[in-house]
């Protein structure tokens, strides 16, 4: 049912197609591949077979090359040829459970000890965080060994306070999602063998069409969604508005998105989807500070000048044309007869601070005179 490639297949993969790429490393003292995508071009993966290129890591082990399955790669609805409504409208579904929303995580055995790994990396805050939470749990342990055993594959979703991606489930777990065996088979009622370890795993959903979940997908507001299973074992996520809206506001925070959400009143939108305990938060409030701090200062140093000044545009521009923000300065003195200056003022950073580099300049440029 699932081709799972050789790491000789994989490099070919690679070496053919710029979608795909892998990161080689050093870990535990073992050689380390894990082969990933770039772009999520459905061309590309169908050209190449190669749908399980999406985390699949291979560790060298006495000359030998030991495969580590991950999720293979499958689409959104509508979102690629074959995960259309039309494709999938009159397909049988087996299974239906809740999209997670976290950072996904799977365990990688080297040398008979079980580290947990995500996308690409064994140190990344999600990967450790995993790994403490299974080395602090006996019901884990006995779960992994039960797989190893068995030579099953399971697959995680790691949520956190702080690892907040979208949805906010204000607890950090592992959540099992799947798992799947040697062949590469996903063993459909996981369920069962989660619950005689007592292992948390996504919640089971009723087989409805998928017509029934598109219709929820604007009622439900507490999941990003749902991942059906139909009976030829094609995947597809269907997700909810509320999500998609929510992504929207989250999806790219950085500081020049931040600011443009402040001077258009839309931030408290996203503070109310953040977590206050999430690095986003975190990020976001450092960045909201920071430039309320600057941009109060700025306008009450221009206000000041312009008020005060007394002389001709000539001695105007003489006095401050080694003004730190003098462009501001300048175009907010000049219309002032016609425009209020927070208006000028608001209007240039609004224009000038949409692209990343210039908003960076903007928090960081002269910050000792500006908030003096």
């Amino acid at each position: 049912m699932f081709y799972l490639p050789t790491k000789e297949e994989c490099d070919e993969i690679v070496s053919k197609s710029k979608q795909f790429f892998c990161k080689s490393f050093i870990f535990n003292n073992k050689e380390v591949v894990v082969y990933h995508y770039k772009q999520g071009n459905y061309d590309e993966f169908k050209k190449f077979n190669a749908w399980e290129l999406r985390g699949l890591t291979f560790v060298k082990e006495k000359n030998k090359w030991r495969r580590f399955l991950a999720i293979h790669k499958f689409f959104e609805l509508n979102q690629a040829p074959g995960w259309t409504e039309e494709d999938l409208k009159n397909k049988k579904v087996i299974k239906v459970s809740e999209k997670i929303d976290g950072t996904f995580v799977h365990p990688i055995i080297i040398d008979n000890q079980i580290f947990f790994k995500s996308k690409l990396r064994f140190d990344s805050h999600q990967a450790l965080s995993a790994q403490k939470i299974y080395e602090n749990s006996v019901n884990l342990q006995k779960f992994m060994d039960f797989c190893i055993k068995r030579e099953f594959s399971p697959m995680f979703e790691y949520i956190s306070e702080k690892s907040q991606v979208v949805m906010d489930y204000k607890k950090e777990a592992l959540i099992l999602i799947q798992i799947r065996d040697k062949k590469g088979n996903y063993i459909l009622d996981f369920e069962k063998i989660a619950d005689d370890f007592n292992i948390e795993y996504a919640e089971v959903c009723e087989n409805k069409p998928l017509c029934e979940y598109m219709r929820n997908q604007n009622v439900c507001k507490s999941k990003e969604g749902w991942i059906l299973i139909f009976e030829d074992m094609k995947f597809v996520k269907v997700k909810t508005t509320e999500y998609l809206k929510r992504h929207k506001i989250v999806a790219d925070i950085k500081e020049h998105n931040i600011i443009q959400m402040i001077l258009n009143n839309e931030i408290a939108q996203l503070f109310d989807i953040l977590n206050p305990k999430s690095e986003k938060y975190e990020f976001v409030k450092s960045v909201y500070d920071k430039f309320n701090k600057k941009y109060d200062s700025l306008q009450r140093e221009i206000l000041n000048i312009i008020n005060n000044f007394q002389g001709t545009n000539k001695e105007f521009r003489e006095a401050y044309q080694n003004y730190p923000f003098y462009a501001i300065l300048s175009e907010a003195y000049k219309k002032r007869k016609k425009q209020n200056p927070k208006e000028t003022i608001k209007n240039w950073v609004v224009n000038n601070t949409k692209k990343l580099k210039n908003a960076k300049r903007f928090l960081e440029e002269n910050s000792d005179y500006i908030e003096k």
